[in-house]
């Protein structure tokens, strides 16, 4: 309840004065906003399919606050209304976002608004960032310098740096075109074992909403596949051993072409500029799970690599502290 005329009277003794607090009655929204988007769709009855369809798993992300509203409100408001509504399968809460060590506040001018951070960085940057240090056990605190940090690190110097040193040797040492392998030593098995198990890692973190984790297995990805190509020296044995070169550059294109499919949910725009630079589609079916094993072919052309990522420069962090 709460003290304000505007709402619905308490109904029972010693709240005379007191309304509904709007929570109660507004988690039932969902099933309201559900319906008029079907009827928008000029589908009236789709909306069952999500709420009385008894295999569907409805889940639901919301900060540790709004706990109470979806686990015993909205169930109790959805069994009274209809015993066939389905009722909330998994409520993924999360603690806190501090922002430089405050709480975001609109009204003190404590934190970044969504149309302010589109104006400073591309959505992809923003995107990995959060989920990188998603709050999911305790409190996590948003600062410039570790939004800079994080982005030069994983997103540039990882990811992006890995990406754009497999395709530019590709383009300017194979004619474009993927080089056919001579046969695989250990370190080619090994990657490619890594490869192939990353999607079922990852997609284990994500069934049990770890998102951080199933970030950090494609992140790693990247990182054993860097770490591949400066123990393999391709730039060295493009000229003594050249199968060896063409069989480094076969491998490493499988782990790209897996990146550009896992790292779809996280970094979407990225994920699909990779995939144009590889001239690639997500393939029909489970494309997740058979990301690693589905190898692109000998003598597929790839499209001229451009960078996926820029870093961030000290300048431009000062300037938005100073803001």
């Amino acid at each position: 309840t709460r003290d304000n005329q505007w709402g619905i009277p308490a109904p029972f003794p010693g709240a005379e004065g007191k309304t509904i607090y709007v929570w109660f009655e507004a988690v039932i929204g969902y099933v309201t906003a559900t319906i008029e988007w079907a009827v928008r769709r000029d589908s009236h009855e789709l909306w069952k399919k999500y709420w009385l369809d008894p295999e569907t798993k409805s889940v639901y992300f919301i900060g540790k606050d709004n706990i109470p509203f979806h686990t015993i409100i909205l169930p109790a408001l959805l069994m009274a209304y209809d015993d066939r509504f389905v009722l909330p399968w998994n409520v993924s809460s999360t603690e806190y976002l501090m922002f430089e060590g405050q709480k975001f506040s609109k009204s003190r001018g404590v934190g970044i608004w969504l149309d302010q951070a589109l104006e400073y960085f591309p959505a992809d940057y923003w995107r990995y960032y959060l989920v990188k240090i998603r709050p999911e056990k305790s409190d996590a605190n948003f600062s410039w310098e570790d939004f800079q940090k994080t982005i030069n690190n994983d997103l540039n110097d990882n990811i992006g740096n890995f990406v754009h040193r497999v395709l530019t040797f590709i383009h300017n040492n194979f004619n474009g075109e993927i080089p056919a392998p001579q046969g695989f030593d250990e370190l080619d098995n090994k990657l490619l074992s890594i490869t192939k198990s990353a999607p079922l890692e990852a997609a284990k973190f994500m069934e049990e909403l770890k998102m951080r984790q199933a970030l950090e297995t494609l992140t790693e990805l990247s990182s054993q596949g860097n770490v591949y190509l400066t123990r393999k020296e391709p730039w060295h044995t493009l000229k003594t051993e050249p199968s060896q070169a063409r069989t480094t550059l076969y491998v490493a294109t499988q782990v790209v072409k897996c990146l550009s499919i896992l790292l779809d949910p996280f970094i979407p725009e990225s994920a699909l500029k990779m995939r144009d630079m590889l001239a690639i589609e997500i393939p029909d079916g489970d494309a997740w799970l058979s990301a690693g094993e589905q190898p692109l072919e000998p003598g597929h052309r790839i499209k001229r690599p451009r960078p996926l990522f820029e870093k961030i420069p000290d300048r431009r962090i000062a300037e938005l502290k100073n803001r």
